[in-house]
C-alpha cells in the first residue's frame, strides 16, 4: 500500500525560502573570510584551532619580547664599544706625552703645557666612563650603583696634595658595584662593568700566623669602601680571631686603630670575614689567637686617573721625574690591556648577538608559520568554493522566482 503525503504549498515556499536564507548566509560567510584571508576569526569558528593559534601567538610574543630587550642590549654595547675606542685613542695619545715629558730637552714650560693636555685627557676619560644609555643608567655601573648623581666614577677633594692625589686635591671614587652580569641563551649584559677596565685589580698579599687554618681567597666586594692611605696604598689590616668573631685594626702609618665592630662581619658557614670591603674566606679551624695580616701588594694596579694624576703631578713640579713618568707609563699599559681585553669582551657578545638574532628570527617565523596554517584560508580553496555557492544561491533564486507566481488560491491550498 502506497501512502500519499500533502505537502502545503505554503510550507513549501516557507522552507525554499530558509534553505535561501542559510546559503544566502553560509555565502556571506564565506565573502568574509575572503576579505580578511582567516578560516578562523572568532572562537567558535573552529575552538580547537584557536586554542592552538592562541598558543602560537604566546610564544610568538615572548620570542619578540626577548628581542625587544636584545636590541636594548645591543645598542648599549655598540655605545660601550664605541666609548672604548675613543677611551683607547685618549690612552694611546697620554702615553704619548708621557713619553715626550720624558724627553730632558724640555723644559719646564714645555713639561707642563703636556700636563696640562693630560689634565685634559684625564678629565675626558672621566665624562667618557660616566656615559650613560638611552635609559639614563651608567654604561660601565657593573651590578649597580649606589650614586645619586647617576655617576660611577665621581671627583672627589682630598685634604692634601701629594703625589696621588693630583693636581687640585683630588680622587675619583668608585660608585658602582663590581660586577657582570652574565649573557644567557637568549640575553646579553645592557651594562658593562667599568672598575676592572678603569680602575685595575687591588692587588692584596695575606700572612697567617695559623697552623691549622689558611686563608683560600680575598675578594674585593666594595672597592669604594676599602680605606686607601694617602699614596693610594690599602695600608696594612689585622684580623684577629677570639673564638667567636674577628677583631680587626688597621694601620697607616700612624698607629694601629681597632674597627667598630658592628663593620665586621663574621659567618661560620663557610668561615668568612667582611671588613671595609674585603671578604677573607678561610679553610681548616680556626683557633682562638690566629690573625691575619692583609697588606697591599707591590703589583697593586692603578686607577687611570690615579696613574694620570701622577704623571701630571710629577710633570708640574719636576718630582723624580724619570721614575715617576716610567711607573706611569707602566700604568698606563695594563690598563690598556685591560681596555683592550674588555673591547674583545664587547666584540664576543656583539657577535653572539648577531647568532642570537638570527635564531630568534627563526623561532618568530617558525610560530608565525604555525599560526598561519591553523587560521588562515587556503585562497583557491576557498574560491573555488565561493563561486559554486554563489552559483548554487543563484539558481535558486531563479527557481524560486518562476514557482512564485502560482495564483493566490494554489497558495492557500
Amino acid at each position: 500500500m502506497t501512502t500519499l503525503y500533502r505537502v502545503a504549498t505554503a510550507y513549501s515556499y516557507d522552507s525554499t525560502i530558509n534553505r535561501l536564507q542559510q546559503r544566502g548566509a553560509a555565502l556571506a560567510d564565506l565573502q568574509d573570510q575572503l576579505s580578511s584571508g582567516k578560516r578562523v576569526r572568532r572562537v567558535s569558528d573552529d575552538p580547537a584551532a584557536a586554542a592552538l593559534a592562541e598558543r602560537e601567538q604566546a610564544r610568538m610574543q615572548r620570542v619578540q619580547t626577548d628581542q625587544r630587550a636584545l636590541d636594548a642590549s645591543r645598542r648599549n654595547l655598540e655605545l660601550a664599544e664605541s666609548t672604548l675606542a675613543t677611551v683607547t685613542d685618549l690612552y694611546h695619545r697620554a702615553k704619548e706625552l708621557i713619553v715626550q715629558g720624558g724627553n730632558g730637552a724640555l723644559n719646564d714650560s714645555d713639561r707642563r703645557t703636556i700636563a696640562q693636555e693630560l689634565d685634559g685627557i684625564r678629565e675626558r676619560i672621566l665624562e667618557l666612563a660616566n656615559t650613560k644609555d638611552t635609559l639614563g643608567r651608567p654604561l660601565f655601573m657593573g651590578l649597580g650603583t649606589s650614586s645619586s648623581y647617576g655617576k660611577v666614577f665621581q671627583n672627589r677633594v682630598t685634604a692634601a696634595l701629594n703625589a696621588y692625589h693630583g693636581t687640585d686635591n683630588r680622587v675619583v671614587d668608585w660608585l658602582g658595584i663590581s660586577g657582570q652580569t652574565a649573557a644567557t641563551g637568549t640575553s646579553l649584559p645592557a651594562v658593562i662593568d667599568g672598575y676592572p677596565i678603569f680602575v685595575g685589580n687591588l692587588g692584596i698579599e695575606v700572612s697567617t700566623t695559623s697552623s691549622t687554618a689558611t686563608v683560600i681567597s680575598v675578594e674585593n666586594q666594595a672597592p669604594a669602601l676599602v680605606t686607601r692611605d694617602g699614596n693610594g696604598n690599602l695600608g696594612t689590616y689585622t684580623a684577629t680571631f677570639n673564638g667567636s668573631g674577628f677583631t680587626v685594626t688597621r694601620n697607616f702609618g700612624s698607629g694601629p686603630v681597632t674597627l667598630p665592630p658592628s663593620s665586621v662581619t663574621y659567618s661560620t658557614s663557610p668561615p668568612q670575614v667582611e671588613f671595609e670591603g674585603l671578604l677573607l674566606t678561610f679553610s681548616g679551624t680556626l683557633v682562638a689567637g690566629d690573625y691575619f695580616t692583609v697588606q697591599s701588594a707591590p703589583t697593586a694596579d692603578q686607577s687611570i686617573w690615579e696613574t694620570l694624576d701622577r704623571a701630571i703631578f710629577a710633570l708640574q713640579n719636576n718630582q723624580n721625574l724619570q721614575d715617576n713618568l716610567s711607573a706611569a707609563n707602566a700604568q698606563l699599559g695594563q690598563r690598556l690591556d685591560a681596555l683592550m681585553s674588555a673591547r674583545g669582551q664587547l666584540g664576543d657578545w656583539l657577535n653572539r648577538a648577531d647568532s642570537m638574532q638570527s635564531a630568534m628570527k627563526a623561532r618568530e617565523d617558525y610560530h608565525i608559520q604555525q599560526q598561519s596554517e591553523l587560521t588562515d584560508l587556503d585562497m583557491v580553496e576557498a574560491i573555488s568554493r565561493f563561486q559554486t555557492q554563489q552559483l548554487a544561491y543563484q539558481a535558486g533564486l531563479s527557481s524560486y522566482a518562476q514557482v512564485q507566481r502560482l495564483s493566490l488560491f494554489q497558495y492557500l491550498a
